[in-house]
């Protein structure tokens, strides 16, 4: 699955974050901005919205729904916009969207080496527990 901003920085950055933008596909908006500061983001096109929790509810659609234009993702920013808002889209909210990716492309980039730690629980690929877990074919009691 491709997001939209995964396609949307794959689109603007001409394959540079291919890489990056498979594991950003997988990420959702909570561990994206672990490693990416989406605040300026939501500082440059807070314009286009009615309030600031709507410019960060905006960025948080686009980081977790997938991208139904691969093709052309800027459809996507328009679509999305739209929904959320009910107001016509204006063009200059994806130039603010690939001016904030180009200034941050090294970040973008360099995404695909981030680590998403879980801190509670347990997590898949090391069969880590933070509590005990009962009926999982057994109980298993971490070691304190």
């Amino acid at each position: 699955m491709e997001t939209i901003f995964s396609g949307i920085c794959d689109f603007i950055l001409a394959n540079k974050a291919s890489i990056a933008s498979s594991v950003i596909a997988r990420a959702t908006y909570d561990g994206l901005k672990k490693v990416l500061d989406f605040s300026s983001l939501k500082q440059r096109i807070k314009g286009f919205f009615q309030n600031e929790e709507e410019a960060e509810q905006y960025v948080e659609i686009i980081c977790n729904e997938e991208s139904l234009n691969t093709a052309k993702p800027y459809r996507d920013i328009e679509d999305s916009y739209e929904k959320l808002t009910g107001q016509v889209y204006r063009e200059e909210l994806y130039k603010e969207i690939e001016q904030w990716i180009k200034e941050h492309s090294e970040q973008i980039v360099n995404v695909s080496k981030m680590n998403f730690q879980n801190e509670r629980g347990f997590n898949i690929g090391t069969q880590n527990a933070g509590n005990n877990i009962y009926n999982i074919q057994g109980d298993y009691k971490p070691k304190k």
